[in-house]
């Protein structure tokens, strides 16, 4: 599935946690990811921040 994604073969697909707590939309070019809380964000950010748009609006 998501080599389709990344292939853009397929488009709108959203990847959950049972809860509905955290969200990730895979797309061609990237993804986006929906965490629970600002602390989770901030550490998601912090372990991957080589994985981060250097744009400095963050686009």
């Amino acid at each position: 599935m998501l080599r389709d994604i990344a292939d853009d073969k397929v488009a709108g697909v959203l990847i959950t946690d049972t809860r509905m707590q955290r969200i990730h939309h895979p797309y061609d070019g990237g993804a986006d990811v929906f965490l629970a809380t600002f602390e989770e964000r901030d550490r998601m950010r912090d372990r991957h921040v080589d994985w981060l748009s250097s744009h400095p609006s963050g686009l």
